[in-house]
């Protein structure tokens, strides 16, 4: 098993953690866009809210390909 193999493998096993605990992490970027609002008494609550939405997106969007912005998964390269 190559280098390349053992990174689709580890994205493979990531992808699956992902999205078996997807609850689990909207909760938890949801609990953690409250204490930081709560810690900026509300100063930034805009960005707080767009970083979450951001990270909710991210992970509806695992396994389905590229989310908007993002680069084609790229070939790696090893030198032989």
């Amino acid at each position: 098993m190559g280098f390349t193999d053992k990174l689709k493998d580890l994205k493979t096993q990531a992808e699956g953690a992902v999205s078996e605990h997807s609850d689990q992490i909207h909760q938890a970027v949801e609990k953690a866009a409250a204490t930081a609002d709560k810690s900026t008494g509300g100063k930034y609550t805009e960005k707080i809210q767009q970083a979450g939405s951001k990270a909710d997106s991210l992970v509806a969007g695992v396994g389905s390909g590229p989310q908007e912005g993002e680069p084609a998964e790229a070939e790696v390269e090893t030198e032989q």
